[in-house]
């Protein structure tokens, strides 16, 4: 017969857990908190390495790494996570929104207290009066940040819930609640090739990664890959500017492109040759997330993205999006539609 409880160790710190436990509860048991969000296998915030042991990872399995909220615990085991910000509520205002192309927009809210975060994780956004939705904060595309602005990318749909009401209903002054930061497709330190591809307002945490990356790890090998439904949706003109400019190839798509400066192949299929050394990062449509999340899988590289679907009352405005990861039927990767 087997035994009904077994030890746990996370980030080093050994814990009786009971066999049958998930990693998020078995910590929650020795006062030992995981990041996690959805707690349903769907934002991928709980994602854990697996240095040993008897764990069911419940079909969750990348390399080394589990979902803790699904993934149970079968016998001893013991696992890391790499440490991230604190989750907190800050209240904030909106301090601008401008249009950065057409269905575009740069919105940025003032926080009463700075609000920590990695590049490429998210944050979930309240407007007063309005559901919340979940947006990666950004690097202004003309890099002038501050320290207690937030600044978001974020696709405008007609008679969507939120986003059609910004600048209007939604103006200057209107109070902002955030609450995270979550997510697991943050920067790491590491010195592996870097791959970024993204689609429509995916670019968001894709630009913030790429800018950390280019300014803080430097010598490390970047490309990036950024797609869009039509040229329209290409919005990021000085960013890749800024990128061109120190050497950081990029390479834009569209349905409509002209070959020349803007390709008309999906993201995936211009990526090129991946090896098991390569990290790639992706957000954007779950089509193009999965499809990236396929061609690392085959080739042994390592996979970071953070899955968000539109909330479930807009679903219709994002059909054009046709087909990772808060699930529902099209969105992105990186900011939600609504």
């Amino acid at each position: 017969m087997s035994k009904s409880t077994c030890t746990v160790t996370i980030n080093g710190k050994k814990i009786k857990a009971n066999v049958g436990d998930t990693l998020i509860d078995a910590g929650l048991g020795g006062r030992l908190v995981l990041p996690h969000d959805c707690c349903s296998g769907q934002c991928e915030t709980c994602k854990v390495r697996v240095l040993s042991g008897q764990i069911d990872d419940q079909g969750t399995r990348e390399k080394d790494t589990v979902l803790g909220c699904l993934a149970m615990l079968e016998g001893d085991a013991e696992i890391a996570y790499d440490p991230v910000p604190i989750v907190k509520t800050t209240k904030g205002k909106v301090e601008s929104i401008r249009a950065i192309k057409d269905d575009y927009l740069e919105v940025r809210v003032r926080v009463v207290r700075p609000v920590t975060w990695l590049p490429g994780q998210y944050l979930r956004a309240s407007f007063a009066g309005y559901p919340p939705r979940d947006y990666s904060p950004t690097t202004p595309l003309n890099l002038d940040a501050e320290e207690d602005i937030i600044v978001f990318h974020i696709k405008v749909y007609p008679d969507s819930i939120v986003s059609s009401k910004l600048g209007k209903e939604i103006g200057i002054g209107h109070a902002v609640k955030l609450r995270g930061p979550f997510g697991n497709a943050f920067l790491r330190r590491q010195p592996e090739p870097l791959v970024l591809t993204s689609t429509g307002t995916g670019f968001a945490p894709i630009w913030s990664i790429a800018v950390a990356a280019s300014m803080g790890q430097p010598g490390r090998e970047i490309r990036l890959i950024a797609g869009a439904r039509t040229r329209d949706g290409l919005y990021m003109r000085d960013a890749v500017r800024w990128l061109q400019a120190r050497g950081i190839p990029i390479t834009l798509t569209a349905s409509d492109g002209d070959n020349d400066t803007v390709m008309t192949d999906r993201p995936h299929q211009l990526i090129g040759s991946l090896t098991s050394d390569h990290v790639v990062y992706s957000a954007g449509a779950p089509a193009h997330v999965e499809a990236m999340r396929e061609l690392a899988r085959r080739a042994g590289a390592t996979f970071y993205a953070d899955p968000f679907y539109v909330a479930e009352e807009d679903k219709g405005l994002a059909a054009f999006a046709g087909n990772l990861l808060r699930k529902a039927s099209a969105p992105f990767s990186g900011a939600t539609a609504g």
